[in-house]
Order: structure tokens, then C-alpha cells, then sequence
């Protein structure tokens, strides 16, 4: 069964782990929860009841919290990633796609979005350029999770793709085995799906561009969190996926230990045990035949780890804010900084976040080229600029008017002025500059058709 089309590449084998914290993690307090002993391990006393502490290790693991700072982290940073959207410049046989980029009809920005999430959750996001075996509908783009892309050949002449998922069968719906195939084979892209771990009948086609023009690459991108390199690498927030879970385990110890210093047990010396106790009852203890003197009192534990456990929580907190859990929500460092000390702390945190938006953008610029090639329109027509301005850069009217000087007296060219108005959030992000001044030319003297109508009369 090695050559089985489910095989999986040792590189896929060796971040699965890492993916599955990420998306567990991810997916908060109930997913990590159900996964059980996996992240809360269960303290060997337990096993000394006659359940194997089952009952035990429930109230152990109820009484945890799990810390909801992932999903918070990964959203957070996309907001700030995507703080103002990337400028995208496609052919106008294409600009259907901002509308309905998928075949589900997620439009192009939203698309984006979602890349860069799964990009700071697994480091890892593919795009198929795709199109209906007949008719002349533009393509669209496929998104695969790191999950879904299985396996490759390390020169992108192959990649499997996992598309197993529930299908409806009526009002019910059955999970499916699917798997999809894309080839290089003499030259020609080829795409074999398969039903399970069977080749489906008569499903190997050779897609071609408009016009039956030859794909001589395959139309699928791979993207990581610093380059489009296709071998996996670390999710950029692991080491915050990786103080969650010590938080919420550390967090069972500390409310364990919590628990069992409230529980103290009323011990009786050389004396008969009362029949009841707490308020209203009456104990009284007589000397007996016993030796010694009779005592009642309460005991419980010491609870000395509680302080130890306490300090520890903290700790990692710390470790989670440093890994990027809290990177961009400290208002009061901003407050404290002047604009260019923020500017220079910000250039060196955010590192990170470049590569992925750099990487974001890379990923689905290279996309969009393959569907300029399938329709027949010139790939380099398609540009993807992202937005690497990750703190308020807005500019006050005294900078701008000085940028203005500055193009008026020829110091600078009006691309330059235009970029940097950009960048303050004056100027418009989805126009670039020959657009401004086409719009400039049209307020002042009219469309090209108005001017020749005036010109006709």
C-alpha cells in the first residue's frame, strides 16, 4: 500500500502534529477539551480507584480553563495584516473575480483574508486555478489547507490533493473519500481523481486554456508563511498554541489543588465519630478505655504548590505574550511611545507579519496569473501589492501639504507623492497613480467621451 494515492509525504507527517495543536487550539476550550489525555494528562493517583479515576479525572479536567488566546491571536493579526486591503490590478476579462473569486462565491478580498489566517495558523496555503470542463466560464480559485495537500513531488510536477468531506445523499449526508491528482506527464497537465483509494472511471482529463492552448505547468501555488517554498514549515504561532496548552494544564493543577484545600476531613482521636457534623450539631468526646487523650479537629492539605502554580500561570502568560498573543493590544505601550520609537518597535515585531503578507500576496498574485494564461490575457497585466503599513501611519494635513510642496517644486516624482499619500491614508489604496490622474483629468475636463462630443459640436 505504499504507492496508494492516500500516501502521505514524510515532510506532511512530520507537521501533522504541529497542525492539529494549531487547529485544536484554534478552535478553543470544547476542541481541546474532547481530545481528552492527548492535553491533560491524567495524574497517576487516579488510577488508584476502582473507576481508573475516570470520575476523578472529569472533575480534573472540568475544573480547567483553557486559555482563549489563539483564535484572538490569528484574527487579530489578519485585522492588521488586511488594516487597509491589497491594491490588485487585473485585466478587465477578470475583474469578475472580485465579486465571486471561488466557485462558492467568495469574493477576491475575502479569499485573501482567509489565506492569511491559514497562514498564520499552519504556515501553509494552496491555490488551484480551476475551470469547468466545458463551457467558457472564467476560472476560479480552489483553496487547500496544509491538511488537504498530501503529498508532492519536490519539483511541482505532482501534488495530491485530499478532498474527502461529507456529501448529501437527500436530507442525509455521509462523509466521502476523495482524492484529486495533479500531474506533469510528457509535458501536459494532467488531473486524475479518485472515489476512495479507486481511480474514478473516465475521470483523467488534460485541461487546457482558452482557445486549446496547452498548460505547460500546473496552475497550483503553494504557499508558506516567509516564501512559496512547497516544503512545510513551523506555524509562525506555534509557540503560542504551545502556552495555551500549558496554561490549561497548569490551570488543572491550580484549581485542583484549590479545590482539595477547601476539603478538609474531621479526624477523631482515641473517641467514637460523631453521627453528624456542621452547624447544629453537638460533639461530644469522652475519655474512654483508650490511651491518650481524645482531640477532634479538621485536616486538610498543606497546599503549599499553590503559590508555586500561581507564579508558573503568569509566567506563561508572559511566554504566550511574547510569542505574539498580545502583540498589537497593549495600548499603554503605544501611549507611552513617542510615533518613531513605536515605528522602530514595530519594525522589529512584526517581521513575521511582512513575510506573511509578502507571502499572502506572492501566493495569489501567482494564482491569478495562472488564470490570466488559461483565458489568454498577458500574466503580467495581474499585480498583487500588499499592505505592509501595520501601524496608523495617517497623515496630518501640515505633512501632506509638504508632500504636495515637495512634487510641486520637482523633488519628487508624482508616483512618489501618490504612494506616499497612500501610505497616510489619504489617497485612495485601490486606485494607483495613473488611475488618480485619469479621475484628476476627469473632474476638471470631462470623460474622453464628453470631450469628444464637445469637440464633434
Amino acid at each position: 500500500m505504499t504507492d496508494a494515492v492516500e500516501t502521505k509525504h514524510p515532510l506532511y507527517i512530520e507537521r501533522a502534529e504541529e497542525w492539529s495543536l494549531m487547529r485544536d487550539t484554534t478552535a478553543g476550550e470544547k476542541e481541546v477539551k474532547g481530545a481528552g489525555t492527548q492535553y491533560l494528562p491524567q495524574p497517576s493517583g487516579f488510577k488508584a480507584q476502582d473507576d481508573g479515576g475516570q470520575a476523578l479525572y472529569d472533575a480534573y479536567q472540568k475544573r480547567a480553563q483553557f486559555p482563549e488566546i489563539v483564535h484572538p491571536t490569528v484574527h487579530g493579526m489578519v485585522g492588521v495584516i488586511h488594516r487597509t486591503e491589497a491594491q490588485i490590478e487585473m485585466p478587465s476579462a477578470m475583474q469578475a473575480l472580485w465579486e465571486k473569486a471561488t466557485k462558492d462565491g467568495l469574493p477576491l478580498e475575502a479569499l485573501h483574508r482567509r489565506i492569511t489566517a491559514e497562514l498564520l495558523t499552519t504556515g501553509r496555503y494552496a491555490l488551484l486555478a480551476d475551470a469547468a470542463s466545458e463551457g467558457s466560464d472564467l476560472p476560479w480559485l480552489a483553496g487547500y489547507s496544509a491538511e488537504a495537500l498530501i503529498n508532492w513531488a519536490d519539483d511541482r510536477t505532482m501534488f495530491v490533493l485530499d478532498e474527502s468531506g461529507l456529501k448529501r445523499e437527500g436530507f442525509r449526508w455521509e462523509r466521502e473519500q476523495r482524492f484529486r491528482v495533479l500531474e506533469m506527464r510528457e509535458g501536459s497537465y494532467t488531473v486524475q481523481t479518485y472515489a476512495g483509494t479507486e481511480r474514478t472511471p473516465g475521470g483523467e482529463v488534460m485541461p487546457s486554456g482558452r482557445g486549446n492552448t496547452k498548460l505547460t505547468e500546473i496552475p497550483f501555488v503553494v504557499m508558506g508563511a516567509r516564501d512559496l517554498s512547497v516544503a512545510p514549515e513551523l506555524p509562525p504561532l506555534l509557540g503560542v498554541a504551545r502556552s495555551a496548552i500549558a496554561l490549561y494544564q497548569l490551570s488543572a493543577d491550580y484549581r485542583w489543588q484549590l479545590f482539595m484545600t477547601g476539603q478538609e476531613t474531621l479526624v477523631v482521636i482515641n473517641g467514637d465519630p460523631p453521627s453528624a457534623v456542621g452547624a447544629g450539631a453537638v460533639i461530644a468526646i469522652k475519655q474512654g478505655d483508650q490511651q491518650g487523650t481524645p482531640d477532634v479537629k479538621y485536616v486538610g492539605p498543606a497546599g503549599t504548590g499553590i503559590a508555586a502554580h500561581r507564579t508558573a500561570i503568569l509566567d506563561e502568560r508572559q511566554n504566550a505574550a511574547q510569542s505574539g498573543a498580545r502583540l498589537f493590544n497593549s495600548s499603554e505601550s503605544k501611549t507611552a511611545e513617542s510615533g518613531d520609537a513605536l515605528r522602530i518597535r514595530f519594525a522589529a515585531e512584526t517581521a513575521t507579519l511582512t513575510s506573511i503578507a509578502l507571502s499572502s500576496a506572492q501566493g495569489l498574485e501567482k494564482a491569478l496569473r495562472h488564470i490570466a494564461v488559461m483565458i489568454g490575457q498577458s500574466p503580467e497585466a495581474v499585480t498583487v501589492k500588499p499592505n505592509l503599513s501595520f501601524v496608523d501611519a495617517t497623515l496630518t494635513p501640515e505633512q501632506a501639504a509638504s508632500l504636495v510642496s515637495l512634487w510641486q517644486n520637482g523633488a519628487i516624482a508624482y508616483e512618489t507623492l501618490y504612494e506616499n499619500l497612500q501610505r497616510g491614508e489619504i489617497a485612495s489604496a485601490e486606485r494607483d497613480h495613473e488611475a488618480e490622474l485619469k479621475l484628476i483629468d476627469e473632474e476638471r475636463f470631462g470623460s474622453e467621451e464628453e470631450r469628444a462630443a464637445a469637440t464633434a459640436i
